[in-house]
């Protein structure tokens, strides 16, 4: 039986918690519900920065529970905006977690995860096409 009644579900959500209890694990984060917040923030502002094509290339390997969560309430129009500096990225990061955590502690953690279960190959278009200080944030 499955928790859901579609098996498709189950493996997305299954994927999805994993991906949240990593930055769970990498931030020492009290609970799941926090890493959902930081995957948030650090998704909308890295949807928000990639040229439109970019961002949906980007989102079709995140899991399907994750790319709804990466394009809640996103429009499209007048992307990409015109973040350039590691200090811009990092202060739409801190106002969407209230400040609650550190905003690179947070980029980093999520940049590190999305690495991890994608791979180099398909996070290096991305990375390669963000400036250099806010692909600094990203693991080596």
């Amino acid at each position: 039986m499955t928790a859901t009644g579609l098996r498709t579900f189950d493996q997305s959500l299954s994927i999805t918690k994993e991906w949240l209890k990593d930055i769970q694990q990498e931030l020492a984060l009290p609970d799941i519900q926090q890493a959902f917040v930081v995957a948030s923030a650090v998704l909308h502002t890295l949807r928000d920065r990639l040229p439109v094509n970019d961002a949906v290339e980007f989102a079709a390997q995140l899991p399907m529970f994750l790319q709804g969560l990466y394009y809640h309430e996103w429009t499209p129009t007048d992307k990409p905006e015109k973040i350039r500096s590691k200090e811009e990225f990092l202060r739409i990061i801190s106002e969407e977690i209230m400040n609650r955590y550190p905003a690179e502690d947070c980029a980093r953690a999520v940049f590190k995860v999305i690495q991890k279960r994608m791979g180099n190959g398909e996070t290096a278009d991305i990375k390669n096409i963000l400036p250099s200080e806010i692909r600094d944030l990203w693991p080596e």
